[in-house]
């Protein structure tokens, strides 16, 4: 059956590579919804969400002279999808991409599964804004300067004025401290 599915697939990519718009439209009504819920896993802004997904569609229009075959649509489609998000969300904000690797969902995964991964990592967000109250103002200065607006060590030495050892000191002790404490709140947490 997964040989037919894979052969019809493999006929509307030579289509779409002809030309062949409705090829396109195959396509996205086939694939639309899983991409869009890959999406939503990475992000929760829906219309960040959408415009990406339409984007991975563009793109293959534009670029189908381009493309070899494909073995994979799902695959080739997700990892298309995930190129696009990645470059969306790191203009929006330069620290967010070092999250999305661990974040992004397989295309397999259920929607439940999202939403306990979600719940899950809204946890997460949480025991790391208790575990940040527990830090010194300089080391969640640092912190800031480098994960929220994505400044270099050397440019964060620069702007504080402090030199680059004292600010990589800084940053590991800063980053350790975060990790002890979370790992705390979290088996505190998973014992109750």
């Amino acid at each position: 059956m997964s040989d037919n599915l894979h052969n019809i697939d493999a006929v509307y990519w030579n289509r779409l590579k002809n030309g062949d718009s409705q090829a396109l439209g195959f396509l996205y009504d086939k694939y639309v919804d899983k991409l869009f819920a890959t999406a939503m896993h990475t992000t929760e802004n829906r219309e960040l969400a959408k415009d990406s997904v339409q984007e991975v569609f563009i793109d293959i229009w534009n670029y189908r002279h381009t493309i070899s075959d494909i073995q994979y649509s799902q695959s080739y489609l997700t990892k298309v999808l995930r190129s696009i998000l990645f470059k969306k969300l790191k203009k929006e904000n330069p620290a967010h991409h070092y999250q999305l690797q661990e974040s992004f969902v397989s295309p397999e995964q259920s929607i439940e599964s999202i939403l306990i991964s979600r719940d899950n990592d809204n946890e997460k967000k949480n025991s790391l804004k208790l575990a940040l109250t527990k830090l010194s103002n300089r080391q969640k200065q640092v912190l800031q300067l480098h994960f929220d607006e994505g400044l270099s060590y050397e440019q964060i030495a620069e702007k504080l004025s402090i030199n680059y050892q004292s600010v990589n000191n800084l940053a590991f002790r800063s980053i350790l401290r975060l990790r002890n404490l979370m790992f705390g709140v979290l088996f505190f947490v998973n014992v109750l």
